[in-house]
């Protein structure tokens, strides 16, 4: 005889539910890293911009330069697009727990749509 527990037998423990909570996090994890990234980044270049600037040799000093304003450029155009991938996100969980709900939540099959 199979194990089911109280919530499995009343609904509420579900696959989907795992799935979306994992989504959310990993949108939140996102979000901390280009937060952190770009002022972390910021710092680092506080501390190293004197033992750039002391580099003799102009053509090494203005590709680490170019470098360092391409990585800020890069890291500032990913998060112009941030609002975009969330909001992407969020409609994937919608439809993942419209979609969830109806056909696995009852166990009867079928779907909203």
């Amino acid at each position: 005889m199979e194990y089911k527990s109280k919530y499995m037998l009343e609904g509420q423990a579900n696959v989907a539910v795992g799935s979306i909570i994992t989504l959310i996090v990993g949108v939140g994890v996102g979000t901390l890293v280009l937060i952190f990234v770009g002022s972390l980044g910021g710092q680092t270049w506080q501390l190293v911009e004197t033992d750039i600037d002391a580099i003799t040799n102009t053509t090494i000093k203005d590709s680490i330069k170019n470098g360092v304003v391409s990585g800020f450029g890069a890291l500032e155009q990913t998060g112009d697009f941030l609002p975009i991938i969330v909001l992407a996100v969020v409609i994937s969980l919608v439809l993942a727990l419209v979609l969830g709900f109806t056909s696995f939540g009852r166990g009867v099959g079928g779907s909203a749509l």
